[in-house]
């Protein structure tokens, strides 16, 4: 059995959310559209990302319409790959 326990803090109240970045790993993360089909590649360090990313906006007091941009790579310099919004 695996266990994956996770404490951050909220940053809702500010309508914000804050990533957690490791300079050391190389999360690589890219979307494109394959027959007309957005498909998402990424190594388990993305996906680890992406997981707490999407836990704050399900446990924390964001409001639907809050949304998050994920770069290629997670990198700033990096073109926007995929967003995703919160809803009701």
């Amino acid at each position: 059995m695996k266990k994956f326990e996770y404490e951050f803090e909220d940053f809702s109240s500010q309508n914000r959310i804050e990533f957690d970045f490791d300079e050391e790993i190389d999360e690589k993360l890219e979307v494109v559209i394959e027959s007309g089909m957005p498909v998402m590649y990424a190594n388990k360090e993305a996906y680890l990302t992406l997981a707490k990313s999407f836990l704050k906006m399900a446990l924390c007091e964001y409001s639907s319409g809050f949304h998050i941009h994920f770069r290629q790579d997670f990198d700033g310099d990096q073109r926007e790959t995929i967003r995703c919004h919160l809803i009701d």
